[in-house]
């Protein structure tokens, strides 16, 4: 066995790059697992469906059926199963038996149980934007201590601001009508001072508005109440605590004096259930939104956020957050120092503009922002907790009174606040799972074959580029020019963003609902999707695939074969098995760099400067350096150097053919000049 002396070294470099990179593939593998560990035992992902699938299912066979916003009071006021007092505000079990209100002084009763195991914290709130912040009165006739208290205090007629500070209204109630010179607008059903036109027109919005589910992509093109507040809003509350039958009063005084007209831009209902049976306690922030385009038609929304009032779940959960932690920490303090080594060397610049160094230290950021994210919710599980126990000690005592509505308030202040911040948190986790994998990267690119896929990958990106500048402008024409001719009448087109969706999905999938989008301009239609199908999913997209499939081939044909993935698997099997007498490859790179003169290597060499060396190591070492050797020069032979080697020498014989002629005809006619003449 011998080899070139420049081959061994080569060799020995290689064997360093990917020894390193397959001992970082264990340490990646272990803080991918932690943390994904980590974040899924806090989120609880599979018991916050079982919960979250219920009451969205709940809601939705609700509201869904809904056409007008008459029927939208219908639902909010029915007794009948399965609507919103039922199930809600049920005090029968399922056999029609009362239930208690409380067990004990310090237990509650089962009023306010939603499906047998959530139970309703503080109160419901309702609460409204509309067009102005102006109040907007209307006689009523109240006969109930409930309706009498509403209507003197105008609840949910004033803004928050205007209601906590106790403004004075009419003092009396009864035939209350409206003060004199006031400038009220006249509502429907009620007296009023604008003309019984009005009437007509309100009832007919009202008739014409339907309920729909509302998708994410519509949702700003609804009408915003601009520069308005938070407290800028129209509010009341419903108790849990009272029977439904005052609960129903409650809803139908609301419906009487029509809280929801055509000044209304949305409606919230929102609610806090407590759950203390599925693992770790937890309070469901159960949210419905309706709203209402100025077009004539209601859109509905529901959003579950689940608010863990236990930190963790397990000593399962507290391992995966240590260990977490503890890796974090590992490979900041060694990316610390080898950024220290570097500014000693007077190369930090470099070492920080190197492509991997960057990506690295982006995603120990991103990590030391996740250990922030998982304190912050133990921050927000605190106040959640602190806000939530003088409402729980309450219990079904929480009525009207001022002190009460404030406790329920922050409730649901310090609840929002945490459950925007923990949805916020929740897309950090996703995602930062995804950027975790390109840790994998480069550890599979020290070896030679997944190198292979990994550089294809990036040589692909400069053809993709250009790729992109010939297709968006195509693709962006489609969307908009889709937008145009199907926006009128599909929703899913009806805006820019959700054009751009549904031509990718077209793109993606090759299918679309002929039907819908042939109803009118039968011919345009055609014209949109038969050239989209011909020019986006036929030509376009098999054009990546072939710039794929070409660079591959390209990537395969110019990159170093090596070995296969379970020989590097066996290689390091003899490596781990020989561990005590195994030649480190910086030993052996140290010393062939001082013997830098010499030609060759030889077996014998490496038995006298390595007597314990073991033979499968010297196996495996010319092993790759003979395949390093034959890579090398097969490399000089490829075919596009054997091709300009072939044309280079067909040019040179094309000018000697040229020359020897030449001499042949002119010796043929003066055999002398050929010699005289140059």
């Amino acid at each position: 066995d011998i080899v070139e002396h420049q081959t061994a070294r080569k060799v020995v470099r290689k064997s360093m790059i990917r020894a390193a990179g397959c001992l970082a593939l264990p340490l990646t593998i272990l803080y991918f697992g932690a943390y994904v560990s980590a974040a899924r035992l806090h989120e609880d992902i599979t018991n916050v469906f079982f919960l979250e699938s219920t009451m969205r299912f709940r809601a939705d066979a609700m509201f869904l059926d809904v056409t007008t916003t008459e029927e939208l009071w219908d639902v909010l006021t029915s007794q009948a199963p399965k609507q919103f007092l039922d199930i809600f505000f049920s005090q029968t079990d399922a056999y029609g038996n009362a239930q208690q209100r409380n067990v004990t002084q310090d237990v509650w009763g089962d009023w306010g149980v939603v499906e047998s195991f959530n139970q309703i914290q503080g109160a419901v709130r309702f609460q409204q934007t509309r067009k102005t912040t102006d109040d907007y009165n209307m006689p009523y006739n109240c006969s109930t201590a409930i309706t009498c208290q509403l209507c003197r205090e105008n609840e949910g007629f004033q803004t928050i601001d205007r209601f906590t500070a106790r403004q004075p209204v009419n003092p009396w109630c009864g035939p209350w009508g409206l003060p004199a010179g006031s400038t009220g607008r006249r509502l429907n059903g009620g007296g009023g001072v604008d003309g019984g036109s009005n009437d007509t027109q309100a009832e007919e919005e009202e008739e014409a508005r339907r309920l729909r589910l509302v998708r994410p992509e519509l949702r700003t093109s609804f009408p915003a109440a601009m520069g308005q507040a938070v407290n800028d809003s129209f509010r009341f509350w419903l108790f849990p605590g009272e029977t439904q039958a005052q609960t129903r009063e409650r809803l139908n005084y609301f419906r009487d004096r029509k809280w929801i007209d055509q000044d209304t831009y949305s409606v919230e209902v929102r609610m806090y259930l407590m759950n203390a049976e599925l693992g770790r306690n937890r309070l469901e922030q159960l949210t419905m939104l309706f709203r209402f385009s100025e077009a004539g038609s209601v859109y509905y929304e529901r959003e579950l956020q689940t608010i863990f009032l236990q930190f963790h779940q397990s000593m399962m959960s507290m391992g995966a957050d240590f260990a977490f932690f503890m890796l974090l920490l590992a490979t900041s303090c060694y990316r610390v120092w080898h950024m220290w080594k570097a500014f000693l060397a007077s190369n930090l610049f470099r070492h920080l503009m190197n492509l991997g160094t960057a990506w690295e230290w982006i995603m120990i950021m991103i990590g030391w922002w996740n250990i922030y994210g998982f304190y912050q919710m133990l921050v927000w599980e605190g106040q959640v907790i602190d806000a939530l126990e003088p409402v729980h000690r309450r219990g079904w005592e929480i009525t009207q009174n001022a002190e009460d509505i404030e406790k329920v308030d922050a409730l649901f202040q310090i609840g929002e606040k945490a459950s925007k911040g923990l949805a916020s948190l929740r897309i950090v986790f996703a995602q930062y799972s995804v950027v975790l994998m390109f840790r994998f990267f480069v550890s599979f690119g020290t070896q030679p074959r997944l190198a292979i896929v990994l550089r294809t990958m990036q040589n692909v990106l400069t053809d993709f580029y250009h790729f992109l500048i010939v297709f968006m402008p195509t693709f962006m024409a489609y969307v908009i020019s889709g937008s145009l001719i199907f926006g009128r009448r599909i929703e899913t087109f009806a805006t820019i963003q959700s054009s751009f969706g549904a031509c990718f999905r077209i793109a993606m999938e090759s299918e679309y609902d002929w039907a819908d989008m042939s109803a009118e301009f039968f011919w345009a239609a055609a014209l949109w999707s038969w050239s989209f199908l011909m020019l986006v999913v036929l030509l376009f997209l098999n054009m990546v695939l072939a710039i794929i499939l070409d660079i591959y081939n390209e990537t395969r044909e110019s990159s170093f074969p090596g070995e296969a993935i379970w020989e590097t698997m066996a290689h390091f099997l003899y490596r781990t098995a020989s561990y005590r007498t195994w030649v480190s490859d910086k030993t052996m790179e140290a010393n062939l760099a001082k013997e830098s003169d010499r030609g060759m290597v030889t077996r014998q060499d490496l038995e006298t400067e390595y007597p314990n060396m073991p033979e499968s190591q010297k196996r495996l070492f010319f092993e790759a350096c003979r395949t390093e050797m034959k890579w090398e020069a097969a490399k000089d032979l490829s075919k596009k150097n054997l091709l300009k080697l072939t044309g280079s020498i067909m040019d040179a014989l094309d000018v000697a053919h040229k020359a020897v002629d030449r001499v042949v005809t002119d010796e043929a006619e003066d055999p002398l000049a050929t010699w005289i003449q140059p």
